[in-house]
């Protein structure tokens, strides 16, 4: 008789004959295995915590841009509701420092500060509430306006807002401006 006609080793237990040779599929896993598998889970996970922490970054810019434009419009609300009429004159808030440019200091970008009568020099930040003290939330934005007369007899007006902060994680200057137009009742 060969080997491979011989019987298996067996053994009578409670549920009958057991085979008591090894099939290669109930094997357990080698250390390589284990390894291998361990580096590829390890790497997996070093690469979603880089994607996570992109995503909160991301996030968080999307926030500041989101309340940069609310903060945009509502100072533009503001200078649009302002009484201007023939007998009382523009309001102080809407004079035209005949200067498109913007200015700040050594701040020569393309976010400096835009000029208005608020300022002197660097304006004052304000929060996502608009309030400049930290009860609902630390003063990070920066909201200017400029104003520009588009005729000679300042009938039409050039009313522009810029909110901006500063991305302390690349050391540049963000934000959003808002444009509008506004007729001399």
């Amino acid at each position: 008789m060969s080997a491979g006609d011989r019987p298996a080793a067996r053994r009578v237990g409670k549920r009958g004959l057991v085979n008591l040779q090894r099939r290669p599929s109930a094997r357990g896993f080698t250390l390589i295995e284990v390894l291998i598998a361990s580096a590829l889970l390890g790497f997996s996970l070093l690469v979603m915590f880089g994607f996570h922490s992109q995503a909160v970054r991301s996030n968080m810019h999307a926030r500041k841009m989101t309340d940069c434009t609310y903060l945009s419009q509502l100072q533009m609300e503001r200078l649009l509701m302002l009484h201007w009429d023939e007998t009382t004159g523009r309001p102080s808030d809407l004079v035209d420092n005949d200067s498109d440019n913007t200015v700040s200091g050594s701040n020569t970008t393309e976010w400096a500060w835009l000029e208005h009568p608020d300022s002197s020099g660097e304006p004052d930040p304000v929060n996502s509430a608009s309030e400049d003290d930290d009860t609902l939330g630390e003063p990070v934005y920066y909201v200017t306006w400029d104003v520009e007369d588009m005729d000679a007899n300042a009938t039409w007006t050039r009313l522009k807002v810029r909110c901006q902060y500063r991305d302390e994680a690349f050391g540049r200057w963000l934000g959003t401006t808002v444009s509008s137009y506004r007729f001399r009742d």
